[in-house]
């Protein structure tokens, strides 16, 4: 024999090739022979029996040969637990089986491939799920085992019904590809999924390797994207390594990570679990940490925190206790709260921590020497679903009660419903070093920041029961606010001042030169401790009534000041002028007139001049206020007067016409002083109104004698 002919090696190839195709089908064949459509139809149906579900085979049962003998099942359903409800319909089913296994007639399922899945899962009421049941090794079939090579589903739809929260979701569009699992395989997964009214495009790969009943997934990793409103995309991303021990019925995963981030706002958010187990009888993790990174230019919160002991089951979730830190800044303005609490969350949506212990410490360029620090305890709750959150809290704001109530609306473009009550606040631990009036903490260059209302919407009712900022103090005060990016509205404000009640309103706008609007009534006031504490202003004393509506516009106090405009009126009763007795200076004629004739007298707050009423008016142009029409009313004189207030300057410039009563002084009937007050506010000078007495003079001789006549007049009226 020629080894080396190559018609003995064509002989060889045709035999053995001709061999193999008789050994093939004489397999197929036999397969062919052993195969039973009935059978294999009775054998499906019975295959969920234990379970008390009922499968139906609507179309036909064929085999299938190549690469692996299995069957194809067309138009398959199957039932719930109750055996009537639908649960599931498939399109087509794939099941291909062990070569040496299915000769003994035992089926050994390396292959499967599923089209057209449409099923429904559901947790229901108790927690359990609606396809536990299939996950129950000790009620699988004798006959049919499972050991997957090869995974393939395609147009898949999977619903999702969570009867504890009410909340729905779907899958859509579902391929899941998964090949050579018992080594080193890899599932590719990809599909659309929709939860409350979004649209999430998920995508990911999944390393898996299969050994006996354990399932590994080591350094996976699914992406996900949204769009969100006000928002323009969300992405996802969730990674980490899984085991499955079906044996123990056990899901444990490590080093898992959640990462959510947005472009506008900017913001990312990562939770992070080293270790979660799930199994029948729940979830458990022994420490999850989370963490916020949100802000712009302007605004920046951060978040941090970790909850240890966390467990869920039966739609019921809670940790030991959640504790972190939450930052918001703002240029120099600075606040951080530290919490703690142990969580309760019933179903996916209610989160409630009590007791909830929180500090929070303020710290802002306005309130330069110190921090305003407060402790605070009560409940927190959250509705995820709902995206509401409320804080009822309460405890101590620098040695003061507070008690305050939150409530939010919205997670990503939050409103705030706020109700804060405070005993006492004493800005003057915080502010420059200053035991005197308000106003030159009002005199000031620096700029008015309201920044940080780029991202308010507030809504708040605010009551203090004593409120000090200087020497200048207020009782009882209460108010509601109305805060956003358009500016702070006090809509309504009421306050004991002063013996007194204020009410009116106050706004301020957040334009690029915010304008200031104040509208307020003054009833029953004392003057004289009010004028004192704001203005060192102490000339002045008498209860009366008061209104005011001024506008200004500026980016400091002192711009504010400068461009002062509107109204201000003032009606006082039984006071009295102090720094001046006009009626000694009557009644001591011509000496005290003569006396204001040749020069300016300081004011003397000892000497007082009584009233009966008082009323003025003025009109307020660039931080200028003038008045035309004051009048004060006593027993003894008349006066009227006119000038002005100079804010800006904080200066004064006023001329007085005053007038003896003819029935108490009838020698000075008809006698009439012009009286001059200029210089600072806090501190004029009174004299001798020379300009008043001559301005109908043209020559000096002529205003030399009316200024002879007029003080000679007195002692001619009192012979």
């Amino acid at each position: 024999m020629n080894f080396n002919s190559g018609r003995f090696w064509l002989k060889t190839a045709v035999y053995a090739l001709l061999t193999t195709v008789i050994a093939g089908l004489a397999v197929f064949l036999l397969l062919l022979w052993q195969f039973d459509s009935d059978a294999a139809r009775r054998e499906l149906e019975h295959a969920f029996a234990a379970q008390g579900r009922t499968l139906k085979v609507s179309g036909p049962v064929s085999p299938l040969f190549w690469p692996r003998p299995g069957i194809a099942v067309d138009n398959v359903s199957l039932s719930e637990a109750d055996g009537h409800s639908d649960f599931a319909a498939m399109r087509r089913i794939e099941l291909r089986f062990a070569w040496l296994p299915l000769l003994q007639k035992h089926y050994l399922v390396r292959q499967v491939r599923l089209l057209g899945v449409d099923a429904t899962v559901i947790r229901r009421p108790d927690g359990t799920m609606n396809i536990a049941d299939l996950f129950d090794a000790r009620q699988q079939n004798e006959r049919v085992h499972v050991k997957l090579d090869d995974l393939s589903i395609a147009d898949g739809d999977i619903s999702w019904r969570d009867e504890i929260s009410g909340r729905k979701g779907r899958l859509t569009a579902l391929r899941l590809d998964a090949g050579n699992m018992e080594d080193s395989g890899e599932i590719e997964v990809s599909t659309q999924l929709a939860w409350d009214g979004r649209q999430f495009d998920l995508h990911g790969k999944l390393p898996v390797s299969i050994a006996d009943d354990q399932v590994r997934v080591d350094g996976f990793a699914l992406d996900a994207r949204t769009h969100l409103p006000r928002m323009q995309v969300l992405s996802a991303q969730l990674t980490g390594s899984l085991m499955l021990n079906q044996a123990r019925g056990l899901l444990e995963a490590s080093q898992l990570e959640l990462k959510l981030e947005t472009a506008k706002p900017a913001a990312t958010a990562v939770i992070r679990a080293p270790k979660l187990d799930l199994s029948a009888d729940g979830i458990f993790a022994p420490s999850v940490r989370f963490a916020l990174n949100l802000g712009d230019q302007e605004t920046h919160y951060l978040l941090d925190g970790q909850a240890s002991n966390v467990r869920s089951a039966n739609g019921r979730s809670q940790a030991q206790n959640i504790a972190g830190n939450f930052q918001w800044e703002n240029g120099k303005n600075r606040l951080k709260v530290e919490y703690s609490a142990p969580a309760v969350m019933d179903g996916l949506s209610s989160l409630r921590l009590q007791p909830a212990g929180v500090r929070a410490a303020l710290s802002t360029p306005y309130l330069p020497r110190g921090v305003i620090r407060t402790e605070l305890t009560g409940q927190i709750d959250a509705d995820l679903q709902a995206e509401t959150l409320q804080s009822r809290l309460s405890g101590l704001f620098d040695g003061a009660r507070l008690d305050l109530d939150i409530r939010q609306k919205s997670f990503t473009r939050p409103h705030h419903d706020v109700s804060l009550t405070l005993a006492r606040l004493d800005l003057n631990r915080y502010l420059p070093a200053q035991d005197g009036p308000l106003a030159p903490l009002l005199r000031s260059s620096q700029k008015i920041n309201l920044d940080w209302l780029s991202d308010v919407d507030l809504n708040g009712r605010v009551a203090i029961g004593q409120f000090d900022v200087g020497r200048f103090s207020v009782q009882q005060v209460d108010m509601d606010v109305r805060a956003s990016s358009t500016g702070v509205d006090i809509n309504r404000f009421t306050a004991q001042i002063y013996q007194g009640v204020l009410a009116g309103t106050l706004s301020i706008s957040n334009d690029p030169t915010p304008s200031l609007h104040i509208d307020q009534k003054l009833s029953h006031m004392n003057v004289h401790p009010l004028l004192k504490d704001l203005f060192d202003f102490s000339r002045i004393e008498g209860r009366g009534n008061g209104a005011a509506d001024l506008t200004a516009s500026g980016r400091t106090f002192d711009e504010l000041r400068s461009t002062l405009g509107g109204t201000l009126s003032v009606s006082l009763s039984e006071g009295a002028l102090t720094g001046i007795n006009l009626v000694e200076a009557l009644k001591n004629l011509p000496a005290e007139l003569s006396q204001w004739g040749t020069q300016t007298i300081a004011s003397d707050l000892k000497q007082k001049t009584p009233f009966q009423r008082l009323s003025a008016s003025f009109a307020f142009d660039k931080g200028v206020g003038r008045n035309h029409d004051l009048k004060l009313a006593s027993p003894l004189i008349d006066l009227n007067g006119q000038g002005k207030l100079d804010l800006s300057q904080n200066i004064v410039d006023y001329a007085f016409n005053v007038r003896a009563n003819p029935v108490e002084f009838p020698k000075l009937k008809g006698l009439n002083v012009p009286i001059k007050i200029t210089g600072a506010l806090p501190a004029p000078t009174y004299a001798l109104d020379f300009n008043a007495l001559v301005k109908d003079k043209k020559t000096d001789a002529e205003k030399q004698q009316v200024l002879k006549d007029q003080l000679t007049r007195p002692l001619q009226v009192l012979k």
